[in-house]
C-alpha cells in the first residue's frame, strides 16, 4: 500500500511540475503608440487624433509600442501592430521584461 501511495504521489507531483513550467501567454489591453511620442510623453488627445499622429511618427521611423497604463512595451514583431496604430487593442502574446511578442491582436472598441 505504501508503494502505491508513494508512486501515486510521485506521478502527481511530476505532472504538476510539468504544468507549472508550461508557458502561459499574457493578455494585455492598451493602445498602440509610437516610441517617439511615448518618450516625449506627448498627449495626443482623442483616439482620432492619436491614430493620425502615431501613423505619421511610425512612417517617420519611430517604432510601434504597446502602452498599458503607465507601462510601455516594445513590440518585437512590428508588422503585427502596424494596422492598429493609435487604436485601443487587446493583445495576446509573450511578455519578456519590457517587450512583447504579439501572437494575437484585436481592436478593442469598448
Amino acid at each position: 500500500m505504501k508503494k502505491y501511495l508513494l508512486t501515486a504521489s510521485l506521478v502527481c507531483s511530476l505532472a504538476g511540475a510539468s504544468f507549472a513550467f508550461a508557458p502561459d501567454g499574457d493578455h494585455l489591453k492598451g493602445y498602440i503608440s509610437d516610441s517617439h511620442c511615448t518618450e516625449a510623453k506627448t498627449d495626443m488627445g482623442a483616439v482620432d487624433a492619436r491614430v493620425a499622429c502615431v501613423k505619421k511618427c511610425i512612417k517617420g521611423g519611430a517604432s510601434a509600442v504597446l502602452v498599458v497604463g503607465d507601462k510601455v512595451y516594445k513590440i518585437s514583431n512590428q508588422k503585427a501592430a502596424l494596422k492598429y496604430a493609435g487604436k485601443n487593442v487587446s493583445v495576446d502574446g509573450k511578455v519578456t521584461n519590457d517587450s512583447v511578442e504579439i501572437t494575437k491582436i484585436t481592436e478593442d472598441k469598448s
